[in-house]
């Protein structure tokens, strides 16, 4: 079915949208540069979406939806199989990151824009866009760490919430800047290679979730 001029207006800011908020942030990006990449007037952006802050909320309907169905199904999917059982917690991390590596090896301008908003809206510190991801994945994340407190019993709660912000915060650092990564390796490091930063990711994280507890933690 072929869309409604009104659909492909919405299409445009949305896209404009994102590419204006991967490359600025939520603070840094003005309704002005958005409609200017849009191509539409101000009016229109207000009539569709009220605000700023609503157009971010409709960004991250649009884009994070997937990804967030794809984090639910996978972790279903792995403990249908488990039966009960605690999953190994290198299944958990595969599952949680491999989305959105995946998609940032798809080679395109807007799967690159999208990947590269993820990171922004990771580490950008806004309040209003943190609480607006919150919101939005309220309930991935809690059932992923459900899941990592099965498989590492020994952790207080504390010390898995900080292993499992890490893992957010360094996928944020690989996402939001890639060329980063790779000048600091001199190269030995490509961020191109999803695979193997999958890898890299599972088997460093893996090894930080099965460590002792910390000091003060046990205290």
């Amino acid at each position: 079915m072929a869309k409604t001029p009104e659909a492909h207006a919405k299409d445009r800011i949305l896209d404009a949208a994102e590419t204006v908020f991967a490359e600025r942030g939520f603070e840094g990006a003005s309704l002005r540069n958005i409609v200017r990449e849009a191509g539409v007037n101000l009016a229109t952006v207000y009539y569709y979406f009220h605000s700023k802050e609503g157009l971010m909320a409709a960004v991250f309907q649009r884009r994070f939806e997937p990804l967030r169905q794809e984090h639910r199904e996978h972790l279903q999917q792995l403990e249908t199989v488990a039966r009960g059982k605690p999953l190994a917690i290198e299944r958990i991390l595969e599952a949680m990151l491999n989305p959105p590596l995946r998609l940032a090896s798809t080679d395109t301008k807007h799967k690159r824009s999208v990947v590269r908003l993820m990171g922004r809206i990771v580490s950008e510190p806004n309040p209003q866009t943190q609480q607006l991801l919150r919101s939005q994945h309220l309930h991935i994340r809690e059932a992923y760490l459900a899941a990592m407190r099965r498989s590492v019993p020994h952790l207080p709660e504390s010390d898995l919430q900080w292993r499992f912000e890490f893992v957010w915060g360094a996928l944020a650092f690989v996402l939001c800047n890639p060329g980063k990564l790779e000048t600091m390796t001199g190269g030995r490091c490509n961020p191109a290679d999803t695979q193997e930063v999958l890898r890299q990711m599972v088997t460093f994280f893996s090894a930080g979730f099965r460590a002792p507890a910390s000091a003060r933690s046990k205290r």
